[in-house]
C-alpha cells in the first residue's frame, strides 16, 4: 500500500474516531441534563435520620446550609464522623441539643473538634452533668456562637425556617427543644425526648394550625410515656420516624405507640430496622427518598 493510501486510510479513521467521540459528549451531556431533570432540583429539604444505635442524631440539609438535631451517644462518634462526611458534610451550620442527656449531646466535643460549626442551639434548662459541662467547655473555647432556644427563637436554613415550639422545664425529656421546620407548604416536628406533659403544654398553649404537620420525629425513642392519641390528632403526620437502637433494652419502640401511630393511618419508618432513614420536602410532600 502507498503511503498516500495509508495517509487516507489513518485520516479516515481519525475522522471516524472524532466523529464518535462527538456523539459520546453530546450522548453524556443529554443524559446528564436528563439526570438534573429527573432528580432532585426539586429537594428543598434533605432529612437523613442517621443510625446512631440507641440515640439521636438528625441532619437537615436545605441549599448549602446544614442543622444537626442531636449529636448521638459518644460510643457512636467515629461512625457518626464518618456518616457525615460520606453525606457530603463539610461544614455544620448549627447543632441544635435538645436536652442534656448523653445519648443526645455525648458526641457533642467530638464533632465540634472534627467539623467547623457556625453557632450551637442549645436548651436553657440547667445540669450538673460533668460531660454535658464539658462539651460546652469546648464550645467556649473554640468560640462557637450559642443560642439559647427560647420558644419563638428562629433561624433560617437555606428554604427553610426553623422554630423553637417548646422548650424549658424542670424534667430534661420533657424541657427538650421541640423544633418544627417548614418548607414551602410542608411541615416537620422534632420532638426530641419529649413525652405526654410536653405535649400536653404544647396542645394548651400552641395555635393547632402550627401543630399540624407532615412529619413526624417521634419523641423519647417510641417510649409510651409520649407520642399520646390526643397529640397525634391535633399534629396528623403522614410519615413518622423513630430513632432506636436494635434489640434496645428499653424495648423502644413501645407497642401503644406503634397502635396509635397506626390507628392515626402514619407509615412509621424505624432506624433499628432500616438503618439510617431517608426524607425529602419539594416544599409539597414529604416522601422517602431513596438514597443515590
Amino acid at each position: 500500500m502507498s503511503l498516500k493510501k495509508i495517509w487516507h486510510t489513518v485520516k479516515s479513521y481519525s475522522q471516524t474516531l472524532l466523529l464518535l467521540l462527538l456523539i459520546c459528549l453530546l450522548l453524556m451531556r443529554f443524559a446528564l441534563a436528563v439526570y438534573h431533570w429527573a432528580t432532585p432540583a426539586s429537594e428543598l429539604l434533605l432529612i437523613d435520620v442517621l443510625d446512631v444505635g440507641q440515640s439521636d442524631a438528625i441532619l437537615l440539609r436545605s441549599g448549602k446550609e446544614s442543622l444537626l438535631i442531636d449529636t448521638g451517644t459518644a460510643t457512636a462518634e467515629l461512625d457518626l464522623a464518618n456518616e457525615l462526611r460520606r453525606l457530603g458534610i463539610r461544614r455544620l451550620n448549627t447543632i441544635c441539643v435538645t436536652h442534656p442527656h448523653e445519648d443526645h449531646y455525648g458526641n457533642g466535643r467530638g464533632l465540634i473538634a472534627s467539623f467547623p460549626v457556625g453557632s450551637l442551639l442549645l436548651p436553657e434548662i440547667a445540669t450538673e452533668d460533668a460531660a454535658y459541662a464539658l462539651f460546652l467547655s469546648e464550645a467556649a473555647k473554640r468560640e462557637i456562637p450559642t443560642v439559647t432556644a427560647v420558644v419563638g427563637v428562629t433561624l433560617r436554613l437555606g428554604e427553610c425556617l426553623v422554630t423553637v415550639l417548646s422548650a424549658g422545664g424542670q424534667d430534661p425529656n420533657n424541657a427538650s427543644v421541640v423544633l418544627r421546620v417548614t418548607c414551602g407548604d410542608t411541615v416537620l416536628l422534632f420532638m426530641g425526648d419529649a413525652e405526654a406533659e410536653a405535649e400536653e403544654h404544647l396542645l394548651a398553649v400552641t395555635d393547632a394550625a402550627l401543630l399540624d404537620c407532615d412529619f413526624l420525629k417521634v419523641g423519647h425513642h417510641g417510649s409510651d410515656t409520649g407520642t399520646t392519641a390526643a397529640f397525634l390528632a391535633a399534629t396528623t403526620p403522614d410519615i413518622a420516624a423513630i430513632s432506636c437502637g436494635k434489640d434496645n433494652d428499653y424495648g423502644f419502640p413501645h407497642t401503644g405507640v406503634l397502635e396509635r401511630l397506626a390507628a392515626a393511618g402514619t407509615a412509621v419508618y424505624r432506624t433499628d430496622e432500616a438503618g439510617t432513614l431517608h426524607f425529602a420536602s419539594d416544599g409539597h410532600t414529604v416522601y422517602v427518598r431513596e438514597e443515590r
